[in-house]
Order: structure tokens, then sequence, then C-alpha cells
């Protein structure tokens, strides 16, 4: 078991060995400094102790009143990760949290056949969801599963793709779901689309949800088929959307149905930098959109 404590590297290149004017002793030389201190930076350890005196990081959760002691009999609390800075800064309650109440909120994925990988990733993408009782995981999952008619697996696929979906306000969610059926026209089957695809259109903001599609549907002529289809195309701003478009409008180009040729892809059309959308889909210069955009 290992903690890796990486500090950034403050030497400069003025300091290498062959900048340094005197002269170094031979291999096999005796050596009567004292170089005790020398050893490896990063070794084995099953408790924070010996890192104590040198790592600023253990001396700040110190700081912070962590309990240390307390939690280090878990080995698997002793793999600190690159991720933990991000996940205490989401989630600073979690020291707060009985111990025994978040191994039941572990225990309660992995009985209803989450794996290990799948639990991981929920946690480090989203650190709050630890704070959810079972009772109320289980409630949001039910929710999902019935209202979107999902089978066991494509909930287990929805949580770990966007945890963060299960845990929101669910007021929110159920105003965003009737958006997307009754404002906008979306059949079951293509919200099903949409849910698998890009769970975060319900958790983005509904009136800014509305907007794109309306122009997607009304100005871009894209059915509701095609939109479900790639859906990710929702979380795009109306204003970055319509510029592109109206773009290719001047070129031309405004080709988006898949059946005939030169089909330009929704999800093409709003992904990338203006360098790639112009290179790869508009096919003209950097220099004509920044020209468009000035007339714009």
């Amino acid at each position: 078991m290992y903690i890796e404590f990486l500090e950034k590297n403050v030497y400069k290149i003025d300091d290498a060995v062959e900048e340094i004017d005197e002269k170094l002793p031979g291999p096999f030389e005796q050596c009567n400094e004292d170089l005790s201190h020398i050893g490896p930076y990063i070794t084995g350890t099953y408790n924070f102790a010996k890192f104590a005196n040198d790592s600023h990081t253990i001396q700040q959760l110190v700081k912070l009143g962590v309990e240390l002691y307390k939690i280090e009999s878990d080995r698997e609390v002793l793999e600190i990760s690159e991720n933990l800075g991000f996940f205490i800064t989401r989630f600073p309650k979690i020291f707060k949290e009985d111990i025994d109440d978040l191994h039941t909120r572990i225990r309660y994925l992995r009985a209803h056949d989450f794996n290990i990988t799948m639990i991981q990733t929920i946690v480090n993408k989203h650190p709050p969801w630890l704070a959810f009782k079972t009772q109320e995981i289980d409630h949001r999952l039910g929710f999902f599963q019935n209202n979107f008619k999902l089978n066991g697996s494509q909930v287990r696929s929805l949580a770990v793709k966007c945890p963060k979906l299960i845990t929101y306000d669910m007021k929110r969610i159920r105003h965003s779901s009737f958006s997307i059926k009754e404002e906008m026209g979306f059949t079951k089957l293509e919200m099903h689309r949409i849910l698998n695809k890009a769970p975060r259109v319900l958790i983005r903001a509904r009136t800014e949800v509305v907007k794109t599609f309306d122009y997607l549907h009304n100005y871009m002529n894209l059915s509701h088929d095609i939109i479900s289809r790639e859906p990710t195309i929702l979380l795009c701003r109306k204003r970055r959307l319509e510029v592109r478009h109206r773009f290719l409008v001047e070129l031309k180009k405004d080709q988006y149905d898949p059946t005939k040729p030169l089909y330009v892809s929704p999800l093409c059309l709003v992904s990338g930098t203006d360098n790639e959308f112009c290179e790869k889909v508009a096919k003209a210069s950097i220099h004509t959109y920044n020209d468009f955009l000035r007339t714009f």
C-alpha cells in the first residue's frame, strides 16, 4: 500500500551536475558525509504518521480537524488518489458522515449489481452521492426506471454515466421531463434515447433547452427523430448553434438530411472549436468565419 505525495520540481537546470564546478568523488572512495537523510521519498506504509512531518496535505487535513487515525485502518482510504482534492471540495461533509452509513450506502449499490468499477466512477464523478440515504437513492432510481421504462442494466448505466442526475432536484427533473414530452413533443421512445445518450439534458435549465430545441426544429427543420438520435445538440447554447448554422447557410452547406449527399451531422455542427468547425464541417478558413461573425 502506497501513498504518493508529488511535489513540484523546484530545481533549475543550472543545478545540474555538469554545471557544478567541483570534483566529484569516485564510486569506490570512502564517504565521510552523513547521508542518513537520503532515501526513497515514497515507501510502503499502513498509516499516515510516517508522512506527517513532510506532507503538506496531511498537515492541512489535521488542521481541519480530520481524525486520520480513525480512518487509516481502512486500506482503501490510504490509497489517496489525484482526485482527493476534487472529492473533498465537492463533498467536504464526508468527514461528518458516519462510517457505518457510508458502508451501508456502498453495500446497497453492490446488492443491486453495481460492480466496483461502477461504484468508483459514481463516487469520483459525483462525491455528494454518498450523502444520500439508501432509501432516497432507491426511490430516485425507481423514479427513472418507472418513468422512462428502463431495465436494471439501463438504470445502472444511467447512474454511472450521469450520477448527478440521480441526486438532482426531483422537482426540476419532473419539470424537464414534462417539457421534453409535452412542450417539445418527443415520444416515449425518443425520450428514452435522449436519456440514454445525453442525460444532462434533464439537468440543463429547461428554458435553455426549449430555446435550443425551438431553433433546431423550427428554423433548421430537424425532425424529432433526428434530434433524439443526436440529443447532445440540445446541450448547445442557441447562440452558438445559430451562428454556425447561419454560416453554413451562407455557404449553402446546411444539409442535415442523412439520406442525402453532403450530409452534415448536427452533432458535428455544435462540437469542437471554431477552427475545427471550419476545417472539418464548413470547409472554410477561420478568417472567412471571423469575417462572417463581424456581420452577424
